[in-house]
């Protein structure tokens, strides 16, 4: 029976960010001084009552990043001349499985009726004065907000009037309506979300190297300072601030140096998972004086199958989150405000708050709740001197992203070889079959549990699973076919996680990249591919006499011909094998062990004090990492000795 050729494969990512705005009266947002609606008008390039018509993001093709269009009908202009629609501006947005959200920006949907007071960026596109507090909501169905917003739009009307700025100044605004998007919708939020930052599906993100015990990098830009804070004062503001969300969350922070990022750390599209701290705005991030920082993150979907219910970053107590990929934060140096060592700590641990996920405990300046008013989250800087101090809010609001003391378990992307017969091989140990392997924190491997009810597609076999193990039946005799593993794609895949019974890990995938035709025996299939028994046998039918079977160890290593196919080595080199090629001591109690990996297979570090008993050392580690890093406790003549081994996992 002749193999067939396996048709072409199937072949999917990022940020938030929020505002902090120093307010003293009841205006949404101010500048250093309480600002009056005189201001405001003086302020607005142009002020219209309108409707919202269509919101869609796109690709920023000058700034980078994702950015909204908010198109928009006007039904009354107060200030400027207005065409018939026209376009704001904002970052934030979701596109190709990326996206970018913002507490600066207002949350908006069509057929949305607010009072716009609209400025033009250098860009010559057009934005809110002031994020979302430059789009206020018309009040419509209580009689008496009705009654509020039509006194404010008499009120606007004279001030407009009186300062000669009525209907004279055309309103208009590049839209960048030559980078395509997608258009966006909302379809309703989890109710345990609030405080949060979320796409328009109401799901938030995180990062997810904190569930592997893992400290989250970042990186600090210093190229400007306020006036009177010294360098060493300002990088103690960020351990300061960074300090605080660590002592309610786990979270640890390291230091990966100072750098000048060259540009908005908000457009810095590195997806390394880091925090990028830029103390500055020399490059124009922040066009309101009234803002006194932003700070945000880069999420990803992980993969369309994820886009509306979340899961790519894990689950916690229910609640799925998509995957953070980079966090940022960029402060207006300028502002007096800044000046004074404890509101520049409080803005930067607002900020911070924003790049791990939190949102604003509340918008309202005149907020009567004095938990949510306190909370180091609330949209308005307090100024009071606290510093970095959170309040009672905000803890137990962070923890629904990173808890304390129950993190969510974590696994690995993992790829596979299938291996097809004239006949189905499904009784040869380790030919078309996967050990998975979940870890957590706090509870053993063993005890947690597979999920196997993600999406999957049986290209080209039907997966299924018996106990951790996941099986792939061909559907069909193919001749060898492969793909490069760092592609995204696949001929069988599956999506797979782990439980602990309260949190669940990110989804990870089961690819099969490899497909091997196996012909001989035709009676008995070895789950040798021919291919690889004429490249190493120059035979592809197993005998007894060039020891060229599937039991046989031919290079006499201890580990036999099939073996040696599983775990990617030569049967044929008695040195080609899996071993430790090295060990560094590395000084103050680090040593690193280096080995031979094969690409994107997991191996397992362990453990043992008596070579009996083992146990995983560190994290498992996925080739072509050939170096791993082992930390341990300083010896003394009380430690026992302690040997390590690498293992590769079947």
């Amino acid at each position: 029976m002749a193999s067939r050729r396996f048709p072409s494969p199937l072949a999917v990512l990022t940020a938030a960010c929020a505002v902090l705005i120093l307010s003293t009266d009841a205006a949404r947002a101010s500048s250093l001084a309480p600002t009056t609606e005189v201001e405001d008008v003086r302020a607005a390039l142009g002020i219209c009552r309108g409707q919202i018509t269509g919101i869609e993001a796109f690709r920023h093709p000058e700034r980078g990043g994702i950015f909204t269009r908010i198109h928009i009908t006007p039904l009354e202009a107060i200030k400027g001349t207005f065409p018939a629609s026209f376009t704001v501006i904002q970052r934030g947005g979701v596109i190709d499985g990326e996206g970018e959200s913002t507490g600066l920006a207002a949350a908006f949907a069509v057929g949305d009726e607010r009072l716009f007071y609209v400025v033009k960026r250098p860009d010559g596109s057009l934005e809110l004065l002031r994020g979302f507090a430059g789009a206020e909501r018309v009040g419509a169905a209580v009689a008496r907000k009705r009654f509020a917003t039509a006194q404010k739009l008499r009120r606007l009307r004279q001030l407009a009037s009186e300062q000669g700025a009525g209907p004279s100044t055309p309103v208009s605004g590049t839209d960048f309506s030559g980078s395509t998007g997608s258009q966006q919708a909302n379809s309703g939020s989890p109710s345990n979300n609030t405080g949060l930052l979320v796409d328009g599906s109401g799901i938030p993100a995180r990062f997810v190297a904190p569930d592997r015990g893992e400290a989250v990098g970042y990186l600090v830009d210093v190229q400007a300072l306020p006036t009177g804070i010294t360098q060493e004062q300002a990088l103690t503001a960020v351990s300061q601030a960074l300090a605080a969300w660590s002592a309610v969350t786990g979270l640890t922070f390291r230091f990966d140096g100072l750098e000048n990022f060259g540009m908005s750390a908000a457009n810095v599209n590195i997806s390394d998972e880091r925090l990028r701290i830029q103390l500055h705005d020399l490059h124009g991030e922040i066009s309101s004086g009234s803002v006194l920082g932003i700070g945000g993150r880069s999420f990803t979907n992980v993969s369309s199958d994820f886009s509306a219910t979340g899961g790519g970053g894990g689950q916690v107590n229910g609640l799925e989150f998509h995957k953070s990929t980079r966090g940022y934060v960029v402060l207006e140096h300028t502002a007096t405000s800044m000046q004074t060592l404890a509101t520049f700590a409080e803005v930067l641990c607002h900020e911070v708050g924003h790049a791990l996920g939190m949102g604003h405990s509340s918008e309202n300046p005149s907020e009567a709740d004095t938990t949510l008013k306190q909370a180091v989250m609330y949209f308005q800087a307090h100024a009071d001197g606290r510093g970095a101090t959170l309040g009672s809010y905000d803890g137990p609001v962070v923890q629904k992203i990173h808890p304390p003391a129950d993190t969510p378990p974590y696994s690995y992307d993992r790829i596979m070889a299938m291996v097809t017969a004239p006949t189905p091989i499904t009784t040869v140990a380790g030919i078309n079959e996967l050990q998975l392997f979940g870890c957590d924190r706090q509870t053993d491997s063993g005890l947690l549990t597979l999920v196997t009810t993600g999406p999957g597609n049986n290209l080209a076999g039907t997966i299924s699973f018996t106990g951790n193990t996941l099986k792939i039946t061909q559907g069909d005799y193919y001749g060898d076919s492969s793909i490069d593993p760092a592609s995204s794609s696949f001929y069988a895949m599956k999506w797979v996680r782990f439980s602990d019974g309260v949190n669940a890990s990110p989804w990870t995938r089961v690819r099969v990249t490899a497909i091997y035709a196996d012909s001989k025996p035709n009676g008995a299939t070895d789950g040798l591919p021919d291919s690889w028994m004429i490249d190493h046998f120059g035979n592809a039918t197993p005998s007894v006499g060039a020891l060229s079977r599937a039991t046989d160890d031919k290079d006499g290593d201890g580990v036999s011909n099939l073996g040696e196919f599983l775990t990617g080595t030569s049967p044929v080199d008695a040195s080609s094998r899996l071993k430790v090629d090295d060990v560094l001591a590395l000084g103050g109690g680090t040593a690193s062990l280096t080995w031979t990996a094969q690409r994107y297979q997991l191996y397992l570090v362990e453990s043992s004090t008596d070579l009996i008993s083992w146990t995983r050392f560190g994290n498992p580690v996925v080739g072509p990492d050939l170096i791993v890093s082992l930390v341990s406790s300083p010896v003394t003549i009380q430690t026992p000795r302690t040997f390590y081994r690498v293992r590769f996992a079947p």
